[in-house]
């Protein structure tokens, strides 16, 4: 600024006395060189201020544009919807059945793995075209219609939910049921029983008996475990991510079924010392023998039913 003055006043002075002195000519080149140095120096500081923000909005532009696994499995859920869901319950039966299979010390089953697989893959695209129909159809209405037959019930469960509208959750439960207790048990296990069958190399007879043997138990576990699994779903997980959920619970099942599920090793070695305690009396016959073999026999189907049961859901 001082040296801008200094140029505008100099020659001015000079023209009001009509004097030029030849020193005032260089006091004048040499501020306006050094103005134009000084200009020189901010211009360069503006264009580093400047190239400095770019490579902070280039590198703010790379991280955003950082791979987010969870983002891409969303995009290609609203893309792909179907085939996503099918390829994630595929690939999680294959690793729940390898969990499964780890239990034991046989070799790897590949052929049974493949089964488990195909299976969940279709299970899974029935689920996802069931799904949206069952929503529609339930949503509270007939429980809600139970309920005001009982103003006293209708009070309580209004309570416990503390002002929340309950139609809401009468219908998260309805298609619950409408799951476990349409889904589960006319398709979902009529087709397990015919694939374990398969991978087994059992006949028809021989199924039949299994399903007649095992249905009740195996149905039993299901409810405790999937009715809470399923109110969650239908309740609080979004419609895109629901199958998923239920793939990544199956999983959860698979170890908690795998801790808790009888092993039929243990079980036939009991049966073996009560066979040999009755042994030890002299009372053992024909038909006891006949009864033990058929209650290891059905202890073996069951453990194996409870592994297998537990990679296709």
């Amino acid at each position: 600024m001082r040296s801008l003055i200094t140029i505008v006043a100099l020659p001015v002075a000079a023209s009001a006395f009509g004097i030029i002195d030849p020193s005032i000519l260089h006091i004048i080149h040499d501020s306006a060189a050094s103005l134009t140095s000084a200009s020189h120096y901010h211009v360069s500081e503006f264009l580093s201020s400047t190239s400095t923000s770019n490579t902070i909005a280039s590198a703010s532009d790379a991280a955003s544009q950082v791979f987010n696994p969870l983002q891409a499995y969303k995009d290609q859920l609203a893309t792909h919807p179907l085939i996503t869901k099918m390829a994630t319950g595929g690939t999680l039966a294959v690793c729940g059945d390898a969990i499964a299979q780890s239990k034991n010390d046989d070799e790897y089953d590949k052929r049974r793995a493949l089964s488990f697989a195909g299976f969940d893959v279709v299970y899974r695209a029935v689920q996802h075209f069931a799904f949206p129909a069952i929503v529609h159809q339930f949503h509270g209405q007939y429980i809600a219609s139970l309920l005001a037959a009982s103003p006293a019930l209708t009070h309580l469960v209004s309570n416990q939910l503390g002002g929340a509208d309950p139609q809401y959750y009468f219908g998260a439960m309805e298609q619950t049921l409408a799951s476990q207790l349409g889904i589960v048990p006319f398709f979902y296990y009529p087709v397990f029983y015919t694939i374990t069958a398969f991978v087994q190399g059992l006949d028809q007879e021989a199924a039949v008996q299994r399903a007649k043997d095992t249905f009740v138990p195996l149905m039993k576990r299901n409810l405790m475990f999937w009715i809470p699994v399923q109110f969650l779903q239908f309740g609080f997980i979004d419609e895109s991510l629901q199958i998923p959920f239920l793939s990544v619970a199956g999983l959860a099942w698979t170890f908690i079924i795998s801790s808790f599920a009888g092993n039929a090793k243990a079980v036939a070695d009991d049966i073996v010392g009560d066979a040999s305690s009755v042994q030890g009396l002299g009372n053992i016959t024909t038909n006891d023998i006949q009864n033990i073999e058929r209650q290891i026999i059905r202890a073996v189907e069951r453990d194996s039913e409870d592994e297998q049961a537990t990679v296709l859901r």
